[in-house]
């Protein structure tokens, strides 16, 4: 078994009998979500129509209020917007198969022993393939052991080093981490380059779902630059060399990127010339898609009444979204210089109470948000897992889904917080003072409407007067930074935020001691199933699922962070275009999700709306 990080016993965690407030669990599935989403999938197709086309320039937009981060390697680059640039200029050697697990129809495949001393994951290129970097040199896995060794290095600041990809569980990786040799033991590159062994102390079946780390980085380039230079070098952001469908080409920085077909790519040339990516405010899409601007991009829901019926050069495409959107409270800050990282508890914050957290849960009323706002393309989320993780979503909580300020208001009268005759708001449990509750959320077209909604909420119905960080809306990465990094000095209770799910459902990478937990949250209960969701015992998959389901429950009772919505991706797409899927088959060799070398173009000009 994986050893278990570091637990606090945390005094955030002990809370009085006054601020517990009780948990309920129902017995009746979100029916709805599923149907909706049922029905959403029959209205929007998923893919486009089928061609070979004619070469040409299919242009992105990418929908954001904020520029890009520019970070183009795979090893740092943390944000959505990022990596949607880099799945254009790298490929993994290992894919995923329609199941989310990886499959062997990708440029390698793969084998593994759990049950051996120790267990290994091996990985071999298939006899077929030849892949190469950009500049013309071969890739080999001497690049995949590279990018271990640069993730892993003390002088790198990768988010890439933990559990979730198996990054920080080698064989090897602490020695290597206390510089007492320059390679981690437990890498074994073999056969003329091709094949790649990793040993592990112990290996759970997480691995299978995507987790690992699979990406070569060109060693040839990066391994001339010092680890910790590698990040902030030309080499990551305006000189990039990929193994990718399509090469970097230019750059305006946060802004533009454009890249040209890669005529060495290991699945042939991309049918399309080339990819020019660029952003496009969410107010701006609608009528750039209607004149033909862009070709191809993610559809804010909070438009489609508006454009649905105008957009007649657009089909609109969508699939089961990825997306998990919650609200989490903040309970301490990271130290990220010991080894391994910990947490460190405020215990002198307003959020310790499980009471006001709950409260603050169904308070919330996501359901007319999601009607109105999202138009009915986003659903209220009852748990920690969504529907696109299948089996895993556990199907009898409704947790805080359901909007009940009768409840909320119980639980705060419970916990002491007074409302008296004539006044607008509570005053604490235990000053008997007004109280602000400080919230972080980012800029984005809908959460002017969404911020404004549940402020008012729950002043009127609970009498809590939760106020925004800074008094405004931050600025996407501002945000990142300031939860990332712990620079609002413990004046955050609460933020918003959304993750896009990988494929493995382990919880550990984004809710265990981790750069990624902004909430700083842990305790016994949530490490101990995080530890049986790790274990041998994990190989048993019906076993594994009430780990899961047991998790879902953990989280819903101990709320350190709540589920808001999921729904479906919309994506509308120019009716020029071919091959574009959303479809997931068992590699990237046929058209479907990730077969970027197959889109393709029957114009050369965009068709555009009257």
């Amino acid at each position: 078994m994986k050893k278990v990080l570091l637990v606090l016993l945390m005094s955030v965690l002990i809370f009085s009998m006054a601020c517990r407030g009780r948990a309920g669990l129902v017995d009746d599935a979100p029916e709805d979500m599923m149907a909706a989403i049922a029905a959403l999938q029959e209205r929007f197709p998923a893919e486009m129509p089928r061609g070979e086309g004619i070469g040409g320039v299919l242009n992105i937009g990418m929908v954001s209020s904020s520029n890009f981060a520019g970070v183009f390697n795979p090893a740092f680059s943390i944000t959505a917007q990022d990596g949607s640039i880099n799945d254009l200029i790298f490929s993994d050697v290992l894919n995923l198969n329609a199941a989310n697990m990886y499959g062997h129809n990708g440029a390698a495949w793969y084998e593994y022993n759990h049950a051996s001393n120790p267990a290994t994951f091996t990985i071999h290129f298939h006899d077929d393939v030849e892949m190469y970097w950009h500049d013309g040199e071969p890739v080999t896995m001497y690049d995949l052991e590279y990018a271990y060794l640069l993730i892993a290095h003390p002088d790198s600041i990768s988010e890439r080093f933990g559990p979730a990809l198996n990054t920080s569980t080698v064989i090897g990786v602490d020695a290597y981490r206390a510089r007492q040799t320059d390679r981690i033991s437990g890498i074994r590159v073999f056969n003329n380059g091709r094949s790649i062994e990793l040993a592990f102390e112990s290996l759970d079946p997480s691995i299978l779902f995507g987790g690992l780390w699979t990406q070569p980085l060109p060693r040839h380039r990066l391994g001339t630059i010092p680890f910790g230079q590698v990040l902030h070098h030309p080499y990551s952001r305006s000189d990039i060399i990929g193994n990718g469908p399509f090469m970097f080409n230019t750059t305006v920085p946060g802004e533009a990127v454009s890249l040209t077909a890669n005529p060495h790519y290991w699945l042939g040339r991309p049918r399309l010339d080339g990819i020019n990516v660029a952003i496009i405010d969410p107010g701006l899409i609608g009528e750039a898609m209607r004149i033909g601007t862009f070709d191809i991009a993610e559809f804010p829901p909070v438009f489609l009444p508006d454009y649905e019926d105008r957009l007649t050069n657009v089909t609109f495409i969508s699939s089961l979204d990825r997306l998990f959107s919650y609200m989490a409270f903040r309970f301490g800050t990271l130290n990220r210089d010991t080894d391994p990282m910990t947490f460190t508890p405020n215990p002198d914050s307003i959020i310790n109470c499980i009471a006001l957290r709950r409260a603050l849960a169904y308070g919330r009323d996501n359901a007319t948000v999601a009607r109105h706002i999202f138009n009915n393309l986003r659903f209220p989320l009852a748990t920690t897992i969504i529907p696109w993780q299948g089996n895993f979503m556990r199907e009898d909580i409704t947790g805080f889904s359901a909007f009940n300020p009768d409840k909320a208001n119980e639980l705060l009268d419970a916990a002491g917080y007074e409302w008296r005759s004539g006044e607008r708001l509570r005053r604490h449990k235990d000053t008997g003072e007004f109280f602000d509750i400080v919230w972080a959320v980012h800029e984005n077209p809908t959460n002017p409407l969404l911020v404004h909604h549940h402020i008012q909420d729950w002043r009127e119905h609970l009498g809590l007067n939760v106020v925004l960080y800074r008094d405004g809306l931050m600025e996407f990465n501002d945000r990142i930074e300031t939860l990332g990094h712990d620079l609002d000095n413990g004046t955050i209770h609460m933020f918003d935020a959304a993750w896009l799910f990988g494929s493995n459902p382990n919880p550990r990478g984004l809710w265990g001691i981790t750069p990624h937990n902004d909430t700083r949250y842990q305790s016994p209960r949530l490490d101990a199933i995080m530890d049986a969701i790790e274990s041998d015992m994990a190989w048993d998959q019906e076993w594994l699922i009430r780990q899961y389901h047991d998790w879902q429950l953990a989280v819903y009772e101990e709320v350190p962070w709540v589920p808001i919505m999921t729904g479906v991706q919309l994506y509308a797409v120019n009716n020029r275009v071919l091959n574009y899927s959303l479809v997931r088959n068992d590699g990237i060799r046929e058209i479907g999700f990730g077969a970027v070398h197959l889109w393709a173009l029957r114009s050369t000009a965009p068709d555009t709306a009257n």
